[in-house]
C-alpha cells in the first residue's frame, strides 16, 4: 500500500476490530503520518482514531513491526500517559484508538489570566513522572510540547496546588514510537522543538536518547511560565537561545537552562533528576 492509496472515513463509518466497533466522527487533524478522528465505541465513550501511514516505506515492510510496537506500547500505561485502547490493521492501514480530551496546553497558556507560575509544578510533575515512565520502559517520546499534552479535567474543576491525579496527560506517544526510524525533523511538529545535537552533533553530542525529552520538556515548561510557545530558529538553537530566554525566569529559569543546554552531557541525565531540581528551587 502506498501513502496516497488510503480514502478518508465519511462521519458515521463504523470499523471494526474483532468485537469492538467504533464510528467515526469528524476529521480533527492531519499531517505527514496520517489522519486524526473523533470517535465513539459502544460505550459512547470519546475516543480519537489515529489512521497511520507507512511514509514512503512499502506497507509490508513495517505491518509486522507496527504491530508488535502497539502490543509493547499497550503495555506502557501510566495515569499521566494517553491510555491507548486498542491499535489494529484495517483496509490497507494502521489504526490506533486512545483517549480523546478537547483541553490542549497549548490552548490553554495562550488563554488571558493564564497562572504559568501557579501551573507550573503541576505540570511539571505530571510530564517528568509520564517520561520517567516511558524512559524507564525503554522508550523515548520526542515530540513533547504543548500541542500533545492534555488536561482531562477542566482546570476550572481543579487547585494548581492539588491538582487531581491524571488530570495532565501526555500525548504522542504511540506515534513516535511506531515511527522510531524516521528522521527526528519529520517526527516533530514544530522546528523549535529541534535539538541542538540534530543540528550539529559533532559539537553538541551524537546520543539522540531520553535527554532530547529533558530539552523538550524545558521548553515545554518554558512556555508554561510565558504563557505563549516558543519560536525559535535553528540559528536560536545553536546559539543557546532558548537556555538563554530560561535564565531571566525567576525561580525555576536556572533549572530550566541546564535542561536547554546544547550540549547533551551538560543536561539532567533523567526525568527524575530534572523533578528533583525544580523541587530544590521551589518557593
Amino acid at each position: 500500500m502506498s501513502k496516497g492509496s488510503f480514502h478518508e472515513y465519511s462521519p458515521g463509518t463504523a470499523i471494526s476490530n474483532g468485537e469492538r466497533t467504533y464510528v467515526i466522527g469528524e476529521r480533527f487533524s492531519h499531517d505527514n503520518f496520517g489522519f486524526d478522528y473523533v470517535c465513539r465505541d459502544e460505550w459512547e465513550n470519546s475516543l480519537r482514531l489515529r489512521v497511520l501511514w507507512p511514509l514512503s516505506r512499502p506497507y509490508e515492510d513495517v505491518r509486522e513491526k507496527w504491530k508488535q510496537q502497539a502490543e509493547e506500547l499497550r503495555r506502557v500505561q501510566h495515569p499521566n500517559l494517553i491510555h491507548l485502547h486498542d491499535a489494529f490493521e484495517h483496509d490497507g492501514s494502521f489504526h490506533l484508538v486512545s483517549e480523546h480530551f478537547e483541553s490542549r496546553l497549548s490552548d490553554l497558556i495562550q488563554e488571558p489570566g493564564w497562572d504559568g507560575a501557579g501551573w507550573f509544578l503541576a505540570v511539571a510533575g505530571s510530564v517528568l513522572c509520564a517520561l520517567d515512565h516511558i524512559h524507564r520502559a525503554g522508550y523515548t517520546h520526542r515530540d513533547l510540547h504543548p500541542h500533545n499534552v492534555f488536561f482531562a479535567v477542566s482546570p476550572q474543576a481543579m487547585r494548581p496546588d492539588a491538582p487531581l491525579s491524571g488530570a495532565v496527560k501526555v500525548g504522542g506517544l504511540p506515534v513516535t514510537c511506531l515511527l522510531g526510524n524516521v528522521d527526528v525533523l519529520n517526527s516533530l511538529v514544530a522546528r523549535w522543538l529541534v535539538p541542538p545535537e540534530y543540528l550539529n552533533p559533532s559539537e553538541f553530542g551524537r546520543q539522540m536518547d531520553q535527554r532530547v525529552d529533558i530539552y523538550q520538556a524545558s521548553l515545554l515548561l518554558l512556555a508554561v511560565l510565558k504563557g505563549r510557545l516558543p519560536r525559535f530558529t535553528f540559528e536560536d538553537t545553536v546559539l543557546q537561545a532558548p537556555a538563554k530566554a530560561a535564565e531571566v525566569e525567576t525561580g525555576w529559569g536556572t533549572v530550566l537552562a541546564r535542561a536547554l543546554q546544547p550540549k547533551v552531557e551538560d543536561r539532567f541525565v533523567s526525568a527524575l533528576e530534572f523533578w528533583r531540581a525544580l523541587r530544590e528551587v521551589s518557593p
